[in-house]
């Protein structure tokens, strides 16, 4: 049923951005149409989620009372929390999506465990010195379901520690070079640099908007 309402949203909002891991948690998130309406909302709104009724209420076509039903409910299941700013003395409200973020990252790293592949995972989590993200998860994911190898992903993850740089997107451009060069496994990369007396290079990479 949540799925065809996905759909449905879609089709009539095609400027609607569905996160890959929202459809593919869904039926683990277990919310009604509306919580999944409103959830979908702030996801696409993340960068302005100060608690305004009103607006909310608009931008949804949606009854003041049941937006505000909604949130409690989502609230109360804890994926969302309402928390307070203040700005100089101006108090304001605003949605925080952390709990959200949170639960997918569990159920990214149930999923993990399931295919035996936390491994990898936990390297990364080692040489970053903290918890990687959701979307650091799906990144990974993404490059193993990609058929890269677990040790070319780990070569890349040393690389980008050698040069400092603790940074998914920038191991997703080593791959991505490595790719266009034909390197499937490590073994290519230490022919490579016997052959061609090859340097380890440091790729271009915008330090300062990381």
């Amino acid at each position: 049923m949540n799925k065809k309402i996905i759909d449905e949203l879609i089709k009539v909002n095609k400027d609607l951005i569905i996160p890959n891991y929202f459809v593919k948690y869904l039926s683990k998130l277990e919310i009604t149409s509306t919580e999944l309406i409103v959830l979908l909302y702030f996801l696409n709104n993340k960068e302005s989620l100060s608690f305004n009724l009103e607006k909310i209420s608009k931008d949804l076509y949606m009854d003041e009372n049941i937006i505000l039903d909604t949130i409690n409910n989502l609230i109360e299941k804890d994926y969302i929390s309402i928390e307070m700013n203040n700005d100089n003395g101006v108090i304001s409200e605003f949605i925080s999506l952390d709990l959200f973020y949170s639960k997918i990252s569990s159920f990214i790293q149930e999923n993990n465990e399931s295919i035996n592949s936390t491994d990898i995972y936990s390297q990364f989590e080692s040489e970053f010195g903290r918890t990687l993200s959701p979307i650091e998860y799906e990144t990974i994911n993404k490059w193993i379901e990609s058929n890269i190898s677990e040790d070319l992903i780990k070569k890349a993850l040393k690389e980008a520690v050698l040069n400092g740089v603790n940074s998914i997107r920038y191991i997703d451009k080593i791959l991505f070079e490595w790719s266009k060069k034909g390197y499937k496994n490590t073994s290519d990369i230490d022919n490579k640099k016997e052959k061609d007396n090859y340097v380890e290079e440091i790729y271009d990479y915008d330090w300062l908007n990381e």
